[in-house]
């Protein structure tokens, strides 16, 4: 989008009429300004639209570990689910199966999973169906 806007500029600087005589010097001091503006509004573009975001979500990522505790689930960033079971400051021991414990580094979370809600047993018990043997 910005590259659009740049061409669309510089499209337009190239078609605007040669200035002549003494108004030559006096548009040569507004281009610079007219420049420094444009520059100065694609800063502003650039970090609104790409370094704000980003500095948000690395915040919330921080939180995210940083609030990790002892009976969380979690998916590591290489795919496997686990339960918290020990939480150092720099890493964190998972019980992926019954008997089977491991070490993670904190970094390697890739978030903390919610468990899924259980339905309700009135709905439960609709959806079931009844089959008698006669």
């Amino acid at each position: 989008m910005l590259t659009f806007l740049y061409l669309t500029a510089a499209q337009a600087w190239a078609m605007a009429p040669a200035p002549s005589g003494d108004s030559a010097q006096a548009s040569q001091g507004g281009s610079g300004m007219q420049m420094f503006l444009l520059m100065g509004g694609f800063i502003l573009i650039f970090y609104f639209m790409l370094l704000r975001p980003q500095k948000k979500q690395q915040r919330e990522r921080q939180n995210m570990l940083d609030n990790i505790k002892k009976g969380d689930r979690i998916q590591t960033s290489g795919g496997l689910l686990g339960v918290v079971t020990g939480v150092d400051p720099k890493e964190l021991t998972v019980r992926i199966a019954p008997e089977v414990r491991v070490k993670i580094a904190r970094s390697a979370v890739a978030g903390v999973v919610r468990a899924p809600e259980t339905p309700s047993d009135s709905s439960a018990s609709g959806d079931k169906v009844k089959i008698e043997k006669s």
